[in-house]
């Protein structure tokens, strides 16, 4: 049947996706026809049973309003009892629209891509016209020396014209280029960090006694040349930051930390202190298992679920867990960092955490003052603990949903929206030194994705969080300085240059498209793993070799900290042996191999910057793409992101499997006495792996349960105005930061929050 002859016998007709653009006209035109196909011209056309809907909007009052018509319809026709609560809809008689990009903001994809390109456009040109100054100057003056007056007089004038031509900032970076030089050549070089000025050697001396600059500069004479390079590359630390967002590596603090996370809260704490052993540094990052991953507590009610309780990550059902899992670590030193890579159910693991950090400086209080603090000196203790504690939480919405871990536990508008919640929190509480999202391309490459959609798709969720919370009313300027990233890095040379190109696109779009102006603001700053899809489980020696070029990709491009896997990884949590030779790695790269004694060893490579502008301009076109698709969340509806790491990753695993792409090990150099990896050979198997038992699994599981009961009054309450808030579009997060975070578990906030802002559900 068409359309126009089902007007003819709907008794109500619905009209889905009112949060589009252009839905009142159709909602109009369809009201219309109704009204004339069942010849209503006494009515008006907003009297007809025509009503618009956005199915995909939890709670919508769009579909309240279609179910009580319909249930009343049932109910006059019928005789049948149906009952239906009176739908809320706005001022205008329409459902409300959760837009959390305005319309007039859609197209923001494809102008972050017309910025960079015109930025590099203009880069030409002033270099050309830089050069020609220089050119016409230069010849203004050899006719002098050789007596021809008139015409350097004549080239002169020619070359001022020219001069006047070229924008006062390009003469100021030529000129502050001099500056650096003469800077990194005077043996000693300064910067400022947090308003202190820092002073450094510009060079180290080998073992030979050759001095090796840490930075080294192009020797070009040609001003347009050097024009062109100071806005495509620069040095570490200036802007567009392709070579690195500080000027110079820190002495006191390596890039090293490794990812932890294995059985209970002790298990993972002593790992944790294994791992910082005599560093003078304690940079975690925590594992989570499953079931904490997706918002569940540890418990022996479901035999699945008891399975999965300290497997591959630390359980962590409530506060009391996450204090025993950094005990002995001191979460507001100066030289402590703790990242928390969880996502789905993260605001309440993030608020464990903070609380746990105020509980520390709450006992060092007591125990320096032999006291309680009073209400107001605790108030004090927490908005200060709150201010110092440094980290990050990946809490990456976007990469759950296109692919990556699939950890997505709400309803993707409401989850969004509490993620702006907690964008709130930090700029409401001066929250400067931790970081909010880990905006995570790494699950998105371990799901299939090559290293350049890897990086577009990141890029795209960056851009998408800004306008995001822009549209919150939040300055870009306050809350910019808590994005930080988070890449994968395997084999591939397009991984050398993954880092260079994102900060290059990031600082450009930000600078030149939204006007940022805070060069803090302008730096991406991201932590950088080995590719774990690229370790292998067939001759697992190998995967040492793989690990340490990856750290050598990471840090040659400046990575702001790093992971390197473990060999055994391919079947499960390391051993502490496997681990300590993934450290070494770390640790020899800088501390011995000296290439990297040279702090940006890519610049000046043919092929490394003309890798850079490859991949830089692939990246652009799939932003394009998806701003033709109604940017980020146009793209999720269509299932562009999904399906295209789905078809890269066939695309790999067929070229594996073919022999076509070699893997040394697995289809090449085979070793003919290996043991093959099926069931008749899983005797042979004399790998050593790290396991929870059941008798740790269940010590936890007991734990809950004594949790909870001794919370259960206090939990009640907390969980009833927790839902309250979260219906009523209050700031979440500020309320499980309260008295929620104290008295309830994981598992029942998660609960509570599905109850009130909807549950995920995955398109087919």
């Amino acid at each position: 049947m068409e359309k126009l002859a089902g007007l003819d016998v709907a008794d109500m007709v619905l009209v889905n996706k009112f949060d589009r653009a252009g839905a009142e006209d159709a909602l109009r035109d369809i009201q219309k026809q109704y009204q004339r196909n069942h010849e209503l011209f006494d009515s008006s056309p907003d009297s007809m049973p025509v009503y618009p809907t956005i199915a995909s909007q939890f709670g919508d009052a769009g579909v309240d309003q279609v179910w009580a018509n319909l249930a009343g319809m049932l109910n006059e026709r019928h005789s049948t009892s149906f009952a239906a609560a009176e739908a809320v809809l706005g001022n205008d008689g329409l459902p409300e629209r959760q837009l959390l990009i305005p319309h007039a903001r859609s197209n923001y994809l494809a102008e972050v891509s017309a910025a960079v390109r015109d930025y590099h456009a203009r880069s030409g040109d002033v270099a050309g016209r830089v050069r020609m100054v220089q050119q016409l100057e230069a010849s203004a003056a050899r006719m002098r020396e050789v007596g021809e007056a008139d015409a350097a007089d004549d080239i002169g004038a020619e070359a001022a014209k020219a001069r006047e031509g070229v924008p006062e900032e390009a003469w100021k970076a030529l000129e502050e280029f001099e500056e650096t030089s003469d800077a990194y050549s005077s043996g000693e070089a300064s910067y400022l960090a947090r308003g202190k000025e820092i002073k450094v050697s510009t060079t180290t001396k080998t073992f030979s006694g050759t001095e090796i600059p840490r930075v080294s500069l192009p020797s070009t004479e040609d001003w347009g040349e050097r024009l062109e390079w100071i806005r495509s590359e620069n040095v570490p630390g200036k802007y567009p930051f392709t070579a690195g967002v500080f000027p110079f590596k820190r002495s006191d603090e390596l890039p090293l930390r490794m990812f932890a996370g294995l059985g209970s809260a002790e298990s993972t704490n002593r790992r944790f202190h294994y791992l910082t052993k005599d560093q003078p540094f304690n940079r975690l990052s925590t594992a989570f298992d499953s079931v904490t991953l997706y918002g569940l507590d540890a418990t022996d009610e479901r035999l699945d679920v008891f399975s999965k309780i300290c497997e591959s990550g630390v359980s962590i059902s409530n506060v009391d867990e996450m204090e025993r899992l950094f005990e002995g670590f001191d979460l507001c030193a100066p030289n402590t960092s703790v990242s928390l890579t969880i996502n789905g159910p993260y605001w309440a693991i993030l608020a464990f955490y903070f609380k746990t950090a105020i509980r520390q400086q709450l006992k060092l209080f007591e125990e320096e003052n032999g006291r309680e603090p009073s209400e107001e000196e605790a108030s004090e203790i927490s908005a200060r603990t709150l201010k110092i504690c440094r980290g990050s939480c990946q809490s990456d919405q976007f990469k759950e949903v296109v692919g990556g871990q699939n950890t997505t536990l709400f309803n993707l508008t409401n989850a969004l929206k509490m993620m702006t919640d907690v964008t709130e929190y930090y700029v409401a509480n001066d929250i400067r030194n931790h970081y909010f999202v880990s905006i995570s391309g790494y699950h998105i490459d371990e799901a299939g994705a090559n290293p350049i959609t890897q990086a577009a798709l990141t890029l795209s969720h960056g851009f998408s969080y800004l306008e995001m919370f822009r549209a919150r009313g939040l300055d870009p300027e306050v809350f910019l300085r808590n994005f930080s990233w988070f890449l994968s890095l395997s084999m591939d040379p397009e991984y050398s240059v993954l880092g260079r190109v994102c900060r290059r696109i990031w600082a450009i779009a930000l600078r030149d498209l939204y006007g940022i102006e805070q060069e803090r603001n302008l730096k991406l700053k991201y932590h950088v793993q080995g590719s774990g899809r690229s370790l292998h489980a067939q001759e697992t020696s190998f995967n040492d070799f793989r690990s340490i070029l990856q750290a050598l990709y990471a840090l040659q491009d400046n990575a702001n900290s790093l992971h390197t896997n473990s060999r055994d990884e391919a079947y499960g949590t390391p051993t502490e042996e496997t681990v300590r030779d993934a450290i070494a790695q770390q640790l020899i790269l800088n501390k011995e191999y000296g290439t990297l004694y040279s702090e940006n060893p890519l610049q000046g490579s043919f092929f490394s910057e003309a890798l850079t502008d490859d991949v830089e301009e692939q990246i652009l076109s799939i932003l394009d793409e998806m701003s033709a698709r109604g940017g980020v969340l146009g793209s999720i509806e269509t299932g562009f992101q999904r399906s295209r790491i789905q078809q890269e990753n066939i695309d790999y695993e067929t070229r594996k499997n073919s022999g076509e792409m070699e893997i040394v090990g697995v289809n090449t150099f085979v070793d003919p006495n290996a043991a093959r990896l099926s069931m008749d050979d899983a005797d042979k198997f004399d790998i050593e792996v790290t396991r929870a038992d059941d008798a740790e699994r269940q010590m936890v599981v007991d734990r809950n349960h004594a949790f909870k009961e001794a919370h259960a009054t206090e939990a009640q309450e907390c969980l009833e105005n927790l839902k309250r808030v979260a219906s009523e579009g209050g700031n979440v997060f500020e309320c499980i930061m309260g008295d929620v975070s104290d008295h309830c578990t994981l598992g029942q906030i998660t609960e509570a929050l599905m109850q009130s802002v909807g549950q995920f559900r995955r398109d087919l």
